[in-house]
């Protein structure tokens, strides 16, 4: 990490997100100016500045060598992070902070919200109804497999546990090796797109279930093989499908018309009413915390959140 020789920072945002309010700039502006005392340049100055804020739509092939050089925090308010190549990660000297925590809690809900649906909607019935019949499976007889346990693997973890039959976790690189399909209702993949992971949950792995399965994606579209998938939703009726991230975006639903298992939603799994101040508290913390806090201390708070940290070797990010 570069050392901090600055009281005060400018601030560039690299690039927006359509979901944000007409009002978010200004928002943006005026939470990291009364938290740090740092003016925020605008979207599209060509002045340098000490902090760069990023998007999951930034070509980081155009910002300058004069720019990074002059870059000392990079702030990346998003989970996904597939425009990074490692190579970038593993040669900048600057910390590259990403914003699980800002969405995590909003997939979460999106994915419980997903599997309460399929498995106990609510009927909603006009007249009394004599017979007081409700063929549901409850969730109690459910097994989950969770591919992945970063923050929102853990957020589901803890949520179902208390709720369902198991709960399995696969991910290698937090000490979940086994990948078990036996006997699997419920798949979610929740895990970062990488080079190793891209179309995991394919026609094998589907297969691998049981005949009614449901899958899960509001993680990356990539992780999902989509042509393997709607096959599978053919030859297997009962099966399910809710998918809220595709592997091109935007989408063109008309690929899915054919197919009755499945519900889509445009990748708004992470979008909620509080977004816009959410994430711009999260920016204005991580640029105090910055400029006050001792290197050990700052590497320490957002170790989990530092994008080097997830580096396996020089050319690959978990």
């Amino acid at each position: 990490m570069k050392k901090k020789l600055l009281s005060k920072f400018s601030v560039k945002r690299i690039s927006s997100s359509p979901y944000f309010s007409k009002d978010f700039s200004t928002l943006e502006q005026e939470t990291i100016y009364n938290l740090t005392g740092s003016d925020m340049l605008p979207l599209n100055s060509n002045e340098l500045a000490s902090v760069l804020i990023t998007n999951t739509h930034t070509d980081l092939a155009t910002i300058s060598e004069e720019q990074l050089e002059m870059c000392q925090l990079m702030i990346h308010p998003n989970s996904g992070y597939d425009n990074f190549p490692a190579e970038f990660v593993s040669k900048v000297k600057f910390p590259i902070v990403i914003g699980n925590p800002i969405r995590a809690n909003a997939v979460a809900n999106y994915i419980l919200s997903a599997l309460l649906s399929h498995y106990s909607a609510i009927p909603n019935e006009m007249t009394w109804n004599e017979e007081r019949k409700w063929p549901r499976r409850l969730l109690s007889e459910l097994n989950i497999l969770i591919l992945g346990y970063g923050h929102i693997g853990s957020i589901l973890r803890e949520s179902l546990v208390p709720l369902v039959a198991g709960v399995r976790i696969f991910d290698p690189f937090a000490g979940f090796p086994n990948l078990d399909l036996h006997n699997i209702d419920v798949l979610i993949p929740i895990c970062s797109l990488n080079i190793k992971n891209r179309s995991m949950v394919n026609k094998a792995m589907l297969l691998e279930l049981k005949e009614d399965f449901l899958l899960i994606n509001a993680a990356r579209g990539s992780l999902v093989d989509t042509e393997d998938l709607l096959n599978v939703l053919t030859i297997r009726p009962d099966a399910s499908a809710v998918l809220d991230v595709f592997e091109k975006e935007p989408a063109d639903f008309s690929q899915f018309s054919q197919i009755k298992n499945i519900f889509l939603s445009s990748h708004l799994a992470g979008v909620y009413k509080k977004i816009d101040l959410t994430t711009a508290n999260f920016e204005a913390q991580t640029i105090f915390d910055f400029m006050k806090m001792e290197n050990f201390e700052f590497e320490n708070k957002y170790k989990t959140m530092i994008l080097k940290n997830r580096l396996q070797g020089q050319n690959f990010l978990i």
